[in-house]
Protein backbone atom coordinates (compact mmCIF):
# COMPACT_ATOMS: atom_id res chain seq x y z
CA UNK A 1 0.00 0.00 0.00
CA UNK A 2 1.59 3.25 -1.11
CA UNK A 3 1.96 6.10 1.32
CA UNK A 4 -0.35 9.04 0.79
CA UNK A 5 1.15 12.35 -0.29
CA UNK A 6 1.59 14.70 2.66
CA UNK A 7 0.44 18.24 2.20
CA UNK A 8 2.10 20.92 4.36
CA UNK A 9 0.01 22.64 6.95
CA UNK A 10 -0.99 26.19 5.96
CA UNK A 11 1.47 27.77 8.41
CA UNK A 12 4.31 25.58 7.17
CA UNK A 13 3.43 26.28 3.55
CA UNK A 14 3.43 30.00 4.29
CA UNK A 15 6.85 29.74 5.89
CA UNK A 16 8.21 27.81 2.92
CA UNK A 17 6.90 30.55 0.63
CA UNK A 18 8.53 33.24 2.76
CA UNK A 19 11.84 31.38 2.72
CA UNK A 20 11.70 31.41 -1.09
CA UNK A 21 10.82 35.10 -1.08
CA UNK A 22 7.64 36.92 -2.04
CA UNK A 23 7.94 39.91 -4.36
CA UNK A 24 5.54 42.76 -3.52
CA UNK A 25 5.02 46.28 -4.83
CA UNK A 26 6.28 49.01 -2.53
CA UNK A 27 3.01 50.88 -2.91
CA UNK A 28 -0.25 49.47 -4.21
CA UNK A 29 -3.37 51.69 -3.96
CA UNK A 30 -5.60 48.63 -4.38
CA UNK A 31 -3.99 46.81 -1.45
CA UNK A 32 -4.57 47.16 2.25
CA UNK A 33 -2.20 48.19 3.70
CA UNK A 34 -1.02 50.15 0.69
CA UNK A 35 2.61 50.66 1.76
CA UNK A 36 5.05 47.74 1.95
CA UNK A 37 6.03 48.63 5.52
CA UNK A 38 2.54 47.64 6.60
CA UNK A 39 3.04 44.13 5.23
CA UNK A 40 6.37 43.27 6.85
CA UNK A 41 6.18 42.14 10.46
CA UNK A 42 7.99 40.26 13.21
CA UNK A 43 11.34 38.93 12.07
CA UNK A 44 10.64 39.15 8.35
CA UNK A 45 13.15 40.88 6.08
CA UNK A 46 12.80 42.84 2.86
CA UNK A 47 15.41 42.72 0.09
CA UNK A 48 15.88 45.64 -2.28
CA UNK A 49 17.80 45.14 -5.52
CA UNK A 50 19.63 47.93 -7.33
CA UNK A 51 22.23 48.46 -10.02
CA UNK A 52 25.60 48.52 -8.26
CA UNK A 53 26.81 51.45 -10.38
CA UNK A 54 23.75 53.66 -10.88
CA UNK A 55 21.67 52.56 -7.82
CA UNK A 56 18.66 52.20 -10.15
CA UNK A 57 16.03 49.94 -8.47
CA UNK A 58 15.65 46.50 -10.04
CA UNK A 59 13.08 43.72 -9.95
CA UNK A 60 13.69 40.20 -8.69
CA UNK A 61 14.77 39.26 -12.22
CA UNK A 62 17.25 42.14 -12.23
CA UNK A 63 15.25 44.29 -14.65
CA UNK A 64 14.67 48.05 -14.24
CA UNK A 65 11.12 49.25 -13.65
CA UNK A 66 9.45 51.08 -16.50
CA UNK A 67 7.48 53.07 -13.95
CA UNK A 68 8.64 54.05 -10.44
CA UNK A 69 5.18 53.08 -9.15
CA UNK A 70 5.93 49.47 -10.12
CA UNK A 71 8.99 49.22 -7.85
CA UNK A 72 9.09 46.12 -5.64
CA UNK A 73 10.94 44.48 -2.79
CA UNK A 74 11.14 40.81 -1.82
CA UNK A 75 9.93 39.60 1.59
CA UNK A 76 11.64 36.71 3.38
CA UNK A 77 10.77 34.87 6.56
CA UNK A 78 14.28 35.13 8.02
CA UNK A 79 17.51 37.03 7.67
CA UNK A 80 19.44 33.92 6.64
CA UNK A 81 16.95 33.19 3.84
CA UNK A 82 17.28 36.78 2.63
CA UNK A 83 21.07 36.62 2.68
CA UNK A 84 21.14 33.31 0.82
CA UNK A 85 19.00 34.84 -1.90
CA UNK A 86 21.25 37.92 -2.08
CA UNK A 87 24.44 35.87 -2.30
CA UNK A 88 22.99 33.73 -5.09
CA UNK A 89 21.69 36.79 -6.92
CA UNK A 90 24.99 38.72 -6.94
CA UNK A 91 26.81 35.56 -7.99
CA UNK A 92 24.40 35.27 -10.90
CA UNK A 93 24.41 39.02 -11.61
CA UNK A 94 27.56 40.80 -10.35
CA UNK A 95 26.10 44.13 -11.48
CA UNK A 96 23.42 43.94 -8.74
CA UNK A 97 23.60 45.22 -5.16
CA UNK A 98 21.26 43.78 -2.52
CA UNK A 99 20.19 45.51 0.69
CA UNK A 100 18.32 43.72 3.48
CA UNK A 101 15.99 45.67 5.78
CA UNK A 102 14.05 44.59 8.85
CA UNK A 103 10.57 45.51 10.05
CA UNK A 104 11.66 49.15 10.57
CA UNK A 105 12.17 49.55 6.84
CA UNK A 106 14.35 52.33 5.50
CA UNK A 107 13.99 54.28 8.75
CA UNK A 108 17.15 52.41 9.81
CA UNK A 109 20.27 51.39 7.85
CA UNK A 110 20.12 47.93 6.21
CA UNK A 111 20.88 44.80 8.21
CA UNK A 112 23.12 43.63 5.38
CA UNK A 113 24.51 44.88 2.09
CA UNK A 114 25.59 42.20 -0.40
CA UNK A 115 27.82 43.06 -3.38
CA UNK A 116 29.83 40.77 -5.62
CA UNK A 117 33.52 40.81 -4.55
CA UNK A 118 34.57 41.94 -8.04
CA UNK A 119 32.43 45.08 -7.72
CA UNK A 120 33.60 46.13 -4.28
CA UNK A 121 35.42 49.45 -4.01
CA UNK A 122 37.35 51.36 -1.38
CA UNK A 123 34.10 51.97 0.49
CA UNK A 124 33.54 48.23 0.96
CA UNK A 125 33.17 46.99 4.55
CA UNK A 126 35.35 44.37 6.16
CA UNK A 127 38.84 44.08 7.68
CA UNK A 128 40.63 43.61 4.33
CA UNK A 129 39.33 46.85 2.84
CA UNK A 130 39.85 48.64 6.14
CA UNK A 131 43.54 47.68 6.01
CA UNK A 132 43.77 49.04 2.45
CA UNK A 133 42.31 52.36 3.47
CA UNK A 134 44.72 52.61 6.39
CA UNK A 135 47.66 51.68 4.18
CA UNK A 136 46.71 54.48 1.79
CA UNK A 137 46.55 56.91 4.72
CA UNK A 138 49.95 55.68 5.94
CA UNK A 139 51.49 56.18 2.48
CA UNK A 140 50.07 59.69 2.28
CA UNK A 141 51.54 60.53 5.69
CA UNK A 142 54.85 59.01 4.67
CA UNK A 143 54.88 61.27 1.61
CA UNK A 144 53.91 64.34 3.63
CA UNK A 145 56.79 64.05 6.10
CA UNK A 146 59.75 64.56 3.69
CA UNK A 147 57.93 67.34 1.85
CA UNK A 148 57.38 69.19 5.10
CA UNK A 149 61.04 68.67 6.04
CA UNK A 150 62.18 70.04 2.65
CA UNK A 151 60.00 73.11 3.09
CA UNK A 152 61.19 73.67 6.64
CA UNK A 153 64.84 73.32 5.59
CA UNK A 154 64.39 75.95 2.87
CA UNK A 155 63.83 78.61 5.58
CA UNK A 156 60.92 80.09 3.67
CA UNK A 157 62.62 80.21 0.29
CA UNK A 158 59.99 77.85 -1.10
CA UNK A 159 56.62 77.08 0.45
CA UNK A 160 55.32 74.67 -2.20
CA UNK A 161 56.59 71.53 -0.39
CA UNK A 162 54.87 72.69 2.81
CA UNK A 163 51.56 73.21 1.01
CA UNK A 164 51.87 69.80 -0.64
CA UNK A 165 52.66 68.11 2.67
CA UNK A 166 49.66 69.76 4.34
CA UNK A 167 47.44 68.60 1.46
CA UNK A 168 48.65 65.01 1.81
CA UNK A 169 48.18 65.19 5.57
CA UNK A 170 44.58 66.39 5.22
CA UNK A 171 43.75 63.68 2.66
CA UNK A 172 45.29 61.04 4.97
CA UNK A 173 43.12 62.25 7.86
CA UNK A 174 40.04 62.07 5.63
CA UNK A 175 40.88 58.47 4.72
CA UNK A 176 41.23 57.58 8.41
CA UNK A 177 37.96 59.33 9.27
CA UNK A 178 36.25 57.61 6.32
CA UNK A 179 37.55 54.23 7.44
CA UNK A 180 36.40 54.85 11.02
CA UNK A 181 32.87 55.70 9.84
CA UNK A 182 32.63 52.69 7.53
CA UNK A 183 33.87 50.31 10.22
CA UNK A 184 31.44 51.75 12.76
CA UNK A 185 28.60 51.22 10.28
CA UNK A 186 29.76 47.64 9.62
CA UNK A 187 29.91 46.81 13.34
CA UNK A 188 26.47 48.37 13.90
CA UNK A 189 25.04 46.23 11.06
CA UNK A 190 26.58 43.10 12.54
CA UNK A 191 25.17 43.89 16.00
CA UNK A 192 21.70 44.56 14.60
CA UNK A 193 21.84 41.39 12.50
CA UNK A 194 22.81 39.34 15.56
CA UNK A 195 19.96 40.90 17.56
CA UNK A 196 17.58 40.05 14.70
CA UNK A 197 18.73 36.42 14.68
CA UNK A 198 18.20 36.16 18.45
CA UNK A 199 14.65 37.44 17.97
CA UNK A 200 14.11 34.79 15.28
CA UNK A 201 15.33 32.07 17.64
CA UNK A 202 13.12 33.35 20.45
CA UNK A 203 10.13 33.36 18.10
CA UNK A 204 10.78 29.74 17.06
CA UNK A 205 10.95 28.66 20.72
CA UNK A 206 7.62 30.33 21.45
Amino acid sequence: MGSAERRPLPLVAAQLKMDAGTEIRLFDPKREPRDWTGLISGTQCAVFLADVTTSEPLSREGKPFGNAADATCILFGSLDAAQRFCEAKVEERPDIRCEVFDVHGRAHPPLAVVIHPRREGLDAPGPAWSRRRRWIAALLLAGAAPLFWIGWRSRGETILPVFLSLGLFIVALRFLHWDFGLEQARRNRERRAETHRRREQAGRKD
